[in-house]
């Protein structure tokens, strides 16, 4: 009987620009999703309003499923984050995601 329950939670560990260390659990597949259709830029060459609300959304939606229950609000993530941290931030994101996928359990 393969038993759901016996599934080892990973998470993606991440140090925040005041120092505080936060545990990402993976996200459900509605949020990932989401995520997902959020940090989605339009390739038109410029970046506009929407695109960052969208970033500074999909940001909030990842880092705040924490271990520790710690909350960040996209204009926490606006007014704390550039966006070559942001960039950065949801590429190594989702490159955990995958390798967390490919993992067998």
């Amino acid at each position: 009987m393969y038993d759901m329950s016996k599934i080892k939670t990973r998470y993606f560990t991440m140090k925040l620009k005041n120092g505080k260390i936060l545990n990402i659990e993976p996200p459900k597949l509605k949020v990932l999703k989401k995520i997902s259709a959020l940090s989605k830029i339009e390739e038109t060459g410029e970046l506009k309003e929407k695109d960052i609300e969208n970033l500074s959304e999909a940001v909030s939606l990842a880092l705040s499923k924490n271990k520790q229950k710690f909350k960040i609000t996209a204009e926490q993530v606006e007014d704390d984050y550039d966006i070559d941290e942001i960039l950065s931030l949801l590429n190594n994101y989702f490159e955990w995601i995958n390798s967390t996928h490919n993992e067998k359990n």
